[in-house]
């Protein structure tokens, strides 16, 4: 399996040694310890790049099959029972320089220049599974669709343009679509860099195609035929679409909805559902159409009950401890969900038992200070995983499996507006984390209270 890198090698040669890769486990490819030393994306790259195609791993500039002009880049992939495949994380092309960067044409950026040369390889992270029996699912040519770069250029030309004013440091990757401008670094005020036309420090960070494009641009690779779109004509543009679909549903009951698209739905995600067959879909989740991904935005249901103390807080998936174990904040799934995302709040008053009326929307964009919060949370959780001080207590004479405590913070005073509590029922609660302790599993949530302050 082993492999010398060398200028004799074809480009061709170059791909084709790597679909031998898939389908391999991780841990059978570590052949060096690189997975005993750190088990993060870095970590895989470097054990690819050197125990498989015989490259030695450096932190030099340039491409990694240089005489190539190709780059390696490894990025996980997960994969749902009811959404499919999606990215787990952003792509990082490269470091912005803010000293320089005003200075070069999109045509000469690493941004364009990595789109026309990079060899991806796609592994499948499994929530709460150790790092070794991950496998390698997919390798690609990455060819940049034409229909995207229009916007990966404006995207492009938005941070050279703070950085020309000065502004570097009021850089948001909420202001671009696809390729955005990632935090990287240390944070804490530890990854403030200079900046060429102010004297103020701006944040560390990197030109990234976004969880959202990476997740679109793989189902289209692997499952195109699953990909779902809602129409969007050209002359409206997402955002219209999205504000005049919704519009006229404003005001009806869940009942005039239903009977006006001819649907039925029922069970616990009724009304986020029936919002998607606003939309001309037929059970595809519509946070995971393609326009949706791409735009970075995301629908959520927020229902006011009869009974206030019956309102519910706004739920996450499950906590994965493994990626919080080896990945940084800047690298988690967390990351994607409040710094990468924009939400629609589609709001439902309960104006009779179990019935609703869809009242309106609202956009709702994560800020700062939440990003922070949930990022201390993260870390917390991290560096107790991490010292093996985790404890967990069970009272075997309360309920079929016992009742389950732990020290993990997540009450509502610990990092308000953040929540961690179980979900769920039954044998398939409960998780191994990385050291072998086992404990019920957990999901992330922002309080009732808080959420309901940006929504009608």
């Amino acid at each position: 399996m082993f492999n010398v890198y060398s200028e004799s090698w074809s480009e061709q040669q170059i791909f084709d040694l790597a679909e031998e890769l898939v389908g391999k486990k991780l841990g059978d490819l570590d052949k060096s310890g690189w997975l005993k030393r750190k088990k993060d994306k870095g970590s895989i790259g470097n054990m690819i790049q050197s125990d498989f195609f015989g490259i030695p791993a450096n932190s030099i500039k340039g491409a990694d099959f240089e005489h190539h002009h190709i780059e390696l880049k490894v990025t996980p992939i997960l994969k749902k029972k009811k959404v499919g495949y999606s990215s787990k994380e952003r792509l990082v092309l490269g470091m912005i320089n803010y000293m320089e960067d005003y200075q070069i044409p999109f045509e000469e950026s690493i941004v364009n220049k990595k789109a026309q040369s990079m060899l991806l390889i796609f592994y499948l992270h499994e929530e709460n599974k150790p790092v070794e029996e991950f496998k390698i699912i997919k390798t690609a040519r990455f060819q940049f669709p034409k229909h995207d770069e229009p916007q990966v250029r404006l995207d492009y030309q938005t941070i050279i343009d703070k950085i020309q004013l000065g502004e570097a440091h009021e850089i948001s990757e909420k202001q671009q679509k696809i390729m955005g401008a990632s935090t990287k670094g240390q944070g804490k005020g530890k990854d403030l860099v200079k900046q060429r036309f102010s004297i103020e420090k701006a944040k560390s960070r990197a030109y990234s195609y976004k969880v959202g494009y990476m997740s679109a641009y793989f189902r289209n690779l692997v499952t195109p035929e699953q990909v779902e779109h809602i129409h969007v004509p050209p002359q409206k543009g997402f955002l219209d679409t999205v504000t005049e679909t919704l519009d006229k549903y404003v005001g009806k009951t869940d009942e005039e909805i239903k009977f006006d698209l001819q649907k039925e739905v029922i069970g616990k995600s009724s009304l986020f559902n029936l919002i998607g067959f606003m939309f001309g879909l037929t059970g595809e989740n519509l946070n995971h159409t393609e326009e949706f991904l791409k735009e970075g935005y995301a629908i959520k249901t927020v229902r006011n009950r009869l009974e206030r103390r019956d309102n519910q807080d706004m739920s996450f998936p499950n906590i994965d401890f493994t990626e919080i174990a080896n990945d940084e904040f800047e690298e988690s799934t967390w990351y994607g969900w409040f710094a990468e995302t924009k939400y629609i709040l589609t709001v439902w008053e309960e104006y009779e038992k179990d019935k609703n009326r869809f009242v309106g929307y609202t956009t709702w964009v994560p800020d700062d200070e939440l990003i922070n919060v949930a990022s201390e949370l993260y870390s917390r959780i991290k560096n107790m995983i991490i010292t093996d001080s985790i404890t967990v207590e069970i009272d075997e004479e309360k309920g079929k499996h016992g009742r389950w405590s732990d020290d993990l913070p997540g009450g509502k005073a610990d990092y308000p507006p953040f929540q961690i509590r179980p979900k769920g029922s039954g044998k398939s609660v409960f998780v191994t984390l990385p050291n072998g302790l086992i404990l019920k599993k957990k999901s992330l949530y922002i309080n009732k209270e808080y959420i309901r302050e940006f929504s009608l």
